[in-house]
């Protein structure tokens, strides 16, 4: 499509659409965000000639749709990093991704191993393998597929429920592509980034990245009384 260029820092866009007729980009890797944030060059090629060739463009890939057996990517100017939020934010809970350096917390205690054993209308998934874990110990964790038609991808959990002692775990956004029985997966624990969490579940609290003591709103709007 027609592309647009500003003067200044202001990020420029265009879209570049394109079917599913190489083995380079498939639909799956597509669907399964691999190719977001990809880099993309553009160059003049003189057709007859592809040696002699000049780059033009150099952009990122950033929103992707997808319509039957094509796609069309939304590709970004470099310059749209800097419209990117920097810094940190004061919050009571933690702003930290879970075991990563600025948490620290070690995952390997957190983490689990199981076998789906059935799929519900609704998506969520029966399993084995998490007997000794307590219900919602797995909620907001994420869930890695070791096998099956999702094998290396990683899900959301919303939930992780016990019904007649059987583990039920549940996503955030219904899978494109419901896992089988006898799937394998690897499962950490999730964690709701309050203080609480961090000291009781993970004892991690010396590495929060909160602010829990910080007055809320409740303080901010109150006055002086008698």
């Amino acid at each position: 499509s027609e592309s647009d260029s500003e003067t200044g820092l202001s990020a420029s866009s265009g879209e570049v659409a394109g079917g599913f007729s190489s083995e380079a980009i498939s639909e799956a890797d597509l669907s399964a965000g691999r190719f977001d944030g990809a880099r993309v060059e553009l160059y003049l090629v003189n057709w007859s000639d592809p040696a002699q060739h000049m780059l033009l463009k150099v952009r990122e890939i950033g929103e992707v749709t997808r319509a039957g057996g094509s796609f069309t990517a939304e590709l970004r100017s470099l310059a749209h990093r800097l419209s990117q939020p920097q810094g940190r934010v004061y919050a009571r809970r933690c702003d930290a991704a879970l075991g990563d350096a600025r948490c620290r917390a070690d995952l390997r205690a957190f983490q689990a191993t199981g076998t789906v054993v059935s799929v519900d209308a609704a998506g969520r998934i029966a399993v084995s393998g998490l007997g000794g874990f307590a219900e919602g110990f797995f909620r907001q964790g994420k869930l890695v597929f070791a096998g099956g038609a999702n094998a290396g991808r990683g899900f959301d959990l919303d939930d992780h429920a016990l019904k007649d002692g059987v583990a039920t775990l549940s996503f955030w956004l219904p899978l494109e592509t419901p896992p089988k029985p006898g799937d394998a997966f690897q499962v950490t624990a999730g964690c709701d980034k309050s203080f609480s969490t961090c000291k009781t579940k993970f004892s991690n609290h010396l590495n929060f990245r909160g602010c829990p003591h910080m007055p809320g709103a409740d303080f901010a709007y109150s006055y002086v009384t008698s």
